[in-house]
Order: structure tokens, then C-alpha cells, then sequence
């Protein structure tokens, strides 16, 4: 996350994906999706929905659709920006054509290959993702307090979840295979390689968030994320204890040699898995019948 304060501004990074959150990011662009009501094809007068795709001969309805642009289009106007007016025209085009297909076409095709290849999704295994997303939220009442509110019961979300988990397990299996067939792509930590004023800016650059974050927190401003900012501030003095409080390079060096070579192997990896992530849906969408009707 990235939080301003008084002219500073402090990144604290998030835990580390593997493959799989990469190519879900990449791919779904949510976790739960909470707008996405069992319409059934149906709007809520019960009259038929129109058809605003289809992906071999699965049906997108207008409904459900419109209610995730709607979320798009709330997040530009937080931004001060109007997609209703005539110069924002454009825009506002081609933001329906990235949700109809990243929120829509795309999952529905990863998903239909996770059919096609009898991928399965357990209890347990949805159950562990539910805890997961309750444990985000708080506790259970208020993650289902919030479904509620989006006419989406545990049922609905349970769905949504093993949908979620079988993309999941088929990016995984895609991803194995796909270095296996080119072992070019691994990426060796070992490998990799930078200089010492690479090394010397990253140490400053550690250093300097350390001495922010501190700050933050000493101001005690209720504006500050505090778990966040504490989250972050305790990886830091797990990763490096007292070192960064001293300036004192040569003893931290070690440490950040292999902090920065992890740093570096998996945002490479990640690189890696979304340009063969892309190529995969472009293979897919290409073989696939795929109506758009926007």
C-alpha cells in the first residue's frame, strides 16, 4: 500500500504472490464478486435480461454486467472524473469493453478450461477461502452483514469462491506445464545479479521508510492506517532487527544482498507469468466462440 502524508510518501509492500495471485489479479480483477447477484438471466421484475455476450454459448446478461461497470465507473468519479459527459465519451467506451471482458469473458473462459480438464473444487478447500476473506473483513457477521446488503447469501458466496478456486488450480496446472515445457523461464535467485550502488540505494531506501513509518506512527494521526503501517514496520524489524536503526552498511549487507535478490526473482517470476498468462487467454479467446453484442 501507498500512503501520503505531508509531502511523504510511504509504500509499505504486501505480502508476496505466487503464480496463481498474479494470473487472478491479472485475470479476474476481484476476489468475491459482490455485485454479482444469482440473477438467474433475469432482472428483478422477472422479465427476460439481455444478452450482452456470449462465450461458447454461456450468456453474459446486461444486469449483471451494468452492475459491475457501475463499481468502474464509481471509482472514476471518486477520481473527479465524469464518464457521463460528452468529452469522456471515448473512455467510458472502452472501459465497458476491459469489464465485459476481464470481469466476464475472460474468467468464463479459464473457467470453462478448468471444466473441460475435470479440475474439482472441495469443501474444505472452499471453506479454508471463506475463513480467508472473513478474517479480511473482520469476522463472519460483518462479511455477511455486507453480502446481504448486495442480495448475496453464503450460498452465493460459497459458489463464487469455488469458481474463484477452480481458476485458481487451472492457472497452476497451466503454469506447471508451461515451465516444464520451457525451462528457459524459470527463474534461478541464484542467478541474478546487481551492483553495489544498486545495492547502496536499496539500503537508503529501506532506511528512510523505516524512519518515516516510525514518524507516522509517533504522530498518532487517526488518518494513518495503523495495522498497515505497524504490519509493515514489524516484516522490517523481523527481516533486519535493530540494523536499520544504525547507519552501519557493511553489517546489513548480507541481508539486503539476499532481500534484494528475492525481491527481484519474484517480480520476475510475476513478469513472467502474466506475459504467459496473457498469451494463454489470447490463445483461448481465440479458439473460443466469443459474441460481444455491447
Amino acid at each position: 500500500m501507498s500512503y501520503t502524508k505531508a509531502g511523504k510518501k510511504i509504500t509499505t509492500r504486501p505480502r508476496r504472490f505466487g503464480y496463481t495471485a498474479v494470473a487472478i489479479i491479472l485475470l479476474v480483477g476481484f476476489v468475491i464478486s459482490t455485485f454479482l447477484a444469482a440473477c438467474g438471466g433475469e432482472t428483478e421484475t422477472g422479465r427476460p435480461d439481455e444478452i450482452v455476450a456470449t462465450v461458447n454459448g454461456e450468456e453474459i446478461y446486461r444486469e449483471e454486467f451494468e452492475q459491475a461497470l457501475e463499481q468502474e465507473i464509481m471509482q472514476y468519479a471518486m477520481q473527479g472524473m465524469d464518464l457521463d459527459s460528452e468529452e469522456m465519451s471515448d473512455t467510458l467506451r472502452e472501459l465497458e469493453r476491459h469489464v465485459l471482458d476481464n470481469y466476464f469473458i475472460i474468467p468464463t473462459l479459464v473457467r470453462q478450461q478448468a471444466e473441460e480438464e475435470g479440475i474439482t473444487v472441495t469443501e474444505e478447500e472452499v471453506e479454508e477461502r471463506f475463513q480467508e476473506y472473513v478474517a479480511a473483513f473482520g469476522d463472519e457477521e460483518q462479511l455477511l452483514e455486507q453480502m446481504e446488503q448486495v442480495n448475496m447469501t453464503r450460498e452465493d458466496i460459497d459458489r463464487d469462491i469455488a469458481v474463484e478456486l477452480s481458476i485458481q488450480k487451472y492457472l497452476d496446472h497451466y503454469m506447471d506445464r508451461y515451465l516444464a515445457d520451457n525451462p528457459e523461464e524459470v527463474v534461478v535467485k541464484e542467478e541474478i545479479e546487481f551492483t553495489t550502488a544498486e545495492l547502496e540505494e536499496y539500503y537508503a531506501q529501506l532506511r528512510s521508510e523505516y524512519s518515516e513509518i516510525n514518524e507516522l506512527l509517533e504522530e498518532d494521526d487517526p488518518g494513518v492506517p495503523v495495522e498497515q503501517v505497524e504490519a509493515y514496520l514489524q516484516q522490517l524489524e523481523e527481516q533486519y532487527g535493530d540494523l536499520l536503526e544504525e547507519d552501519d552498511f557493511e553489517a546489513i549487507k548480507p541481508l539486503l544482498e539476499e532481500k534484494l535478490r528475492q525481491d527481484r526473482a519474484e517480480q520476475m517470476k510475476e513478469e513472467k507469468v502474466q506475459r504467459a498468462i496473457s498469451e494463454h487467454v489470447a490463445e483461448l479467446q481465440e479458439e473460443s466462440d466469443i459474441e460481444r453484442n455491447l
